[in-house]
């Protein structure tokens, strides 16, 4: 019990047997994987580039979001990647936002990337 983070011990507490301790930390585990996944898409969303930041900084920071979410099983349809982080982008960006979203299909990350870059 000495290595079991506090908040964890009031979920595995009063378990009597192993298999008991087992299923209250795989339940425990398993909603905060959930809690997890939810704060990294809201991390995703959130994203904005910086005013001291450059373009790379801005889309290391947005792919590496991107990876953690991959990491728990999150995938991500590559258009609505593409879209925030567009939406991402400063004011400044603004022409090349409705360029982009002009076209018929989006580019994917890559080209993205390339494009920003």
């Amino acid at each position: 019990m000495e290595g079991v983070w506090d908040h964890i011990v009031s979920n595995i507490y009063m378990k009597e047997t192993l298999y008991a301790i087992w299923l209250a930390l795989e339940y425990f585990s398993k909603n905060s994987s959930d809690h997890k996944k939810l704060a990294l898409k809201d991390n995703l969303r959130n994203i904005k580039m910086q005013r001291n930041k450059t373009i790379p900084q801005y889309l290391t920071r947005f792919t590496k979001c991107h990876d953690e979410l991959v990491q728990v099983g999150v995938t991500i349809i590559e258009d609505d990647l593409v879209s925030l982080a567009l939406i991402g982008l400063p004011k400044s960006t603004h022409n090349y936002q409705d360029s982009v979203n002009g076209r018929d299909k989006l580019p994917n990350w890559e080209f993205l990337w390339f494009d920003l870059v």
